[in-house]
């Protein structure tokens, strides 16, 4: 989708996820027009809608996901439009883009189409995004009372403004405890082909201290011993490997 970063299709069950897709797709399945997800930075947010994404299709309800980041409001109200009806055209104005949106969603309800769209980043975006936020809301209103149009908003932040109490749902993402770190960890590395032989348990725990529970933390580290296990495939990972790793990461190449 437009604006939408690479995503795999694995997931690790863990349960802060696994609790937030439970709770988003209980509160799409009873019709309710407006859900946000918020957490800091590696905690899983994208990893969720993504997640959400799979779920929702094989329902056969229709997913629109929209990652905002780097786009202001009527880049992102043209590329949502494009998304949803072939009668968008490029350089629409943006009263032309709300109104070719409100026709579309009024015929989606009329035909009894359940539509799911997805934002994500939006703490990325180029220019605040309450106007376009605000678009959303209203669109789900209109559509609430059949229940079939759902919006769910993923940020690093609350949305200010007043937006928050439009959403029945907000789910604050946490980072995951020790004995989570450690099963996503060794997840990690059973998908990354480390053999457990060459990692040892003091490396793990290490990971887990330095990352502090933050997925994408343990992501990057995990991606780098794989390559340095390729490198080196008979070395053993060790603490002081990953401690070496995680120096010569920049603290933002992790956040």
């Amino acid at each position: 989708m437009f604006g939408q970063k690479k995503q795999t299709a694995w997931f690790f069950d863990s349960s802060v996820h696994l609790e937030a897709v439970s709770r988003l797709l209980y509160l799409i399945e009873v019709g309710e027009p407006f859900g946000v997800i918020c957490g800091s930075d590696g905690s899983g947010r994208t990893r969720i809608l993504t997640r959400l994404r799979d779920e929702i299709e094989r329902t056969g309800k229709l997913v629109v996901t929209l990652n905002v980041s780097g786009l202001d409001e009527t880049a992102a109200l043209s590329e949502l439009t494009t998304a949803l009806s072939s009668s968008a055209r490029r350089g629409m104005a943006r009263h032309e883009l709300v109104s070719l949106l409100r026709d579309e969603m009024a015929g989606r309800v009329h035909c009894g189409i359940h539509t799911v769209i997805l934002i994500d980043d939006l703490h990325r975006a180029q220019t605040n995004m309450e106007s376009f936020l605000r678009v959303m809301t209203a669109l789900s209103s209109n559509a609430g009372r059949s229940g079939k149009l759902t919006v769910i908003v993923a940020s690093d932040r609350p949305l200010a403004n007043g937006l928050s109490l439009e959403s029945l749902l907000q789910i604050r993402l946490t980072s995951l405890d020790s004995a989570e770190s450690s099963d996503f960890v060794r997840s990690l590395v059973r998908r990354h082909g480390i053999p457990a032989k060459s990692m040892d348990d003091s490396a793990i725990r290490a990971i887990c201290d330095l990352s502090r529970g933050n997925t994408a933390r343990m992501s990057r580290v995990c991606e780098l011993l794989s390559v340095l296990h390729e490198t080196s495939p008979e070395s053993s990972i060790t603490s002081e490997t990953v401690s070496a790793v995680m120096h010569e990461l920049a603290p933002r190449a992790v956040a």
